[in-house]
Order: C-alpha cells, then structure tokens, then sequence
C-alpha cells in the first residue's frame, strides 16, 4: 500500500473511531466577514475534535480569506458531492474542504456593501447545503451571516434564514429560531422573528403561540433536558395590566398559556419582559418564549454577545448559526471574531449526538 492510501486509510479508521458528524458550513456574504471567521475557526485544531467541517460557497474566496490567519492552511476544492474527492477521508487539522459551487472571485467583491453576486452566492451555498442535509450527505448545517438586502438584490425576497430554510425543507409545522448561550442556560424562542414592529400584534394567535411552546420543549428534550419549564413574555409592558394596556394578553396569550398546561406543559406566563429576563438568566426556567425579535435578542445578546448560538426549530434537518451579521463595517480588515460561530459548530454537534 503506498503512503498515499495508508494515510487516507488511517484518517478513515480515526473519524469512524470518533464518529464525528460531517457539517456544512454555508460562506454566508462574501462582502462580510463569512469568509474570515470561516478560515480562523476551522485553523483551531479543536474544531477538529468535534466535527468534520465542509465549507459550502467559493474556493478562491476561502482560499483569499486565508490572508485573515497565520496558521499554514490548504484548501481542498471539492466540484461536486459524487466527486471522488468527495469518497476521500473528511478534512483534517490545516486543510479546508470547499464544496466549490460558485464562480465568485475576490476581484468581484465589493468589500462591506449588499451586491446582487454575492447574494446570489450566499442563496446558492444555502439551497446545496438544504440538499445535502435532506440527502444524507452531510449531518447539519451551519451558517454564516447573509445581508438580507443582497439576497434581495439577487432575486430572493425571503426575509431570512428561517424562511428560507422552511420553504427548501417543505416544512409544514411552525419553524421558529432558539437562541441559546453557551454558557448558561438562558435559550429564547420567538413566536414572530422578521417583522416590523407595528406587524407583531396581527402575527398572534393562541394557535401559533401553542405551538412554539410545543415545539421548544420538544427542543429542549432533545438538549437533554428532562423536564423542561417554560415561561411565556408579555407583548404589553406590565402585561397589559389586565387590558388596560393592551389586549394581547387577555385575548391570545393567556388562553395559549393555559391551553398548553391542560396539554401537560409546564408553562408559566405571560409575565413582564422587563422583570422575566432577570429571573430567567438565574435558571428559574429552561426556555423563555418571546412574542417579537428584539424581545428576546437584546437581552441575551447584552448578557453573552459573542457565545450566543441560533438554531432553528422545527426542521428536518440541524441548522445552527452564528448571534451577529455581515459586519460590513469591519469586512476586509482581519480582526472579526470567530467564537460565536464555533459556539454554533459546537451545538450543531451536540444536537446530532443527541438526534
């Protein structure tokens, strides 16, 4: 056997020993910093411990992005998934595979600014990796930040991830997004996501709010979580202060609450978002369901920014992402973080262990 063969045949025998799960890496908008914290966390050799990572997107770009890091790494171009590079060992400490889908180039990048290419490319790395995922072919997803107004540019008018994922997946239950830190157990569920503000009280209903409350604490089971407890947020300040406030309570949120126990949840709320998020970061419950993006994102993001991880319920298939955009204001200039989207590589890991 030549040294070529014996190498692959060893790196063969050590991940099936580790039974570690394939996850696509998705490059996100080039014109951000994707592709940066993309190469700085697959040059730590711990992500390598917990996962065999691919990158979905564009070879030259990645290979580019190796300028952000001074470890010596290679990129492995990959052209198609039944390519026979494809057969060979998963990547290994110091070398990148790239699923190379798309002709981008850095010469066609316009560095911190929405482009209709780099949407496109974004879109595209997005729909293979929901394919694979469907197919076998990989174990989960992972992605990085996408500008909603490239992909809008490019022909795309979903206003997210979640969307977008939902509609590749053909999912018919409710997916919403988790959001979790990583080192504590503070996780929030969101009823509605990508709404304008004025749009939030119309998207309510006892039906969807059971729902999320379903679907969360099916969520939490697979985290390991026995017995989970739940707690609902108010819409109103002083949730409402028994319609005085506002009705959301009274009329929808209430009776979801109530019909969730009746189903056996142990469910609490509606409680007030200004006073819940205090008790919620001491472990009083396992889960927080809020009723609007920002509810629930500002204060994680101000308690653990940077350790924070998005998955989305509800799916078919694992997907976990990273707490932050595009970064357009420092795209191109070396100093993004990567931690965040090791957080998601490792709660994408974790999920799969535990699927």
């Amino acid at each position: 056997m030549s040294n070529k063969l014996l190498r692959y045949s060893l790196l063969i025998s050590l991940h099936n020993m580790l039974n570690l799960p394939r996850i696509g890496i998705t490059m996100g908008d080039a014109a951000g910093i994707g592709p940066e914290i993309i190469v700085k966390a697959l040059s730590r050799r711990t992500t390598y411990q917990f996962c065999s990572p691919i990158v979905i997107g564009s070879a030259s770009i990645l290979q580019d992005a190796l300028r952000f890091t001074s470890h010596p790494l290679k990129i492995r171009a990959l052209d198609h998934p039944q390519s026979e590079k494809w057969s060979l060992p998963p990547s290994v400490y110091e070398t990148i595979d790239v699923l190379d889908i798309h002709p981008l180039q850095p010469c066609d990048i316009p560095v911190g600014m929405a482009h209709p290419l780099t949407g496109k490319a974004a879109v595209n790395a997005i729909r293979k990796a929901t394919q694979l995922a469907l197919g076998g072919q990989i174990d989960a997803i992972t992605t990085a930040p996408i500008c909603k107004a490239a992909i809008h540019l490019a022909g795309c008018h979903y206003p997210g991830h979640t969307e977008m994922l939902a509609a590749l997946t053909n999912t018919p239950r409710a997916v919403m997004m988790l959001i979790a830190t990583g080192e504590t157990s503070l996780r929030v569920s969101f009823v509605t996501n990508h709404l304008p503000l004025a749009e939030v009280s119309k998207h309510l209903s006892i039906e969807k709010i059971l729902d999320v409350i379903s679907v969360t604490h099916d969520a939490l089971l697979r985290l390991g979580i026995i017995s989970p407890k739940l707690v609902v947020a108010a819409l109103n300040p002083h949730a409402g202060e028994s319609g005085i406030l506002g009705k959301e309570e009274t009329e929808i949120i209430i009776p979801a609450v109530k019909t969730g126990q009746a189903h056996g949840y142990d469910v609490e709320g509606p409680l007030p978002a200004d006073t819940l998020f205090i008790k919620a970061k001491e472990g009083r419950w396992d889960a927080v369901v809020a009723m609007y993006h920002d509810q629930g994102n500002i204060p994680i993001k101000l308690l653990a920014f940077g350790n924070i991880v998005n998955v989305t319920l509800g799916l078919p298939i694992i997907r976990t992402s990273v707490d932050h955009g595009t970064a357009f204001d420092i795209a191109g200039r070396g100093i993004a973080s990567e931690s965040s989207l090791v957080t998601a590589l490792k709660f994408a890991a974790s999920l799969w262990k535990r699927k």
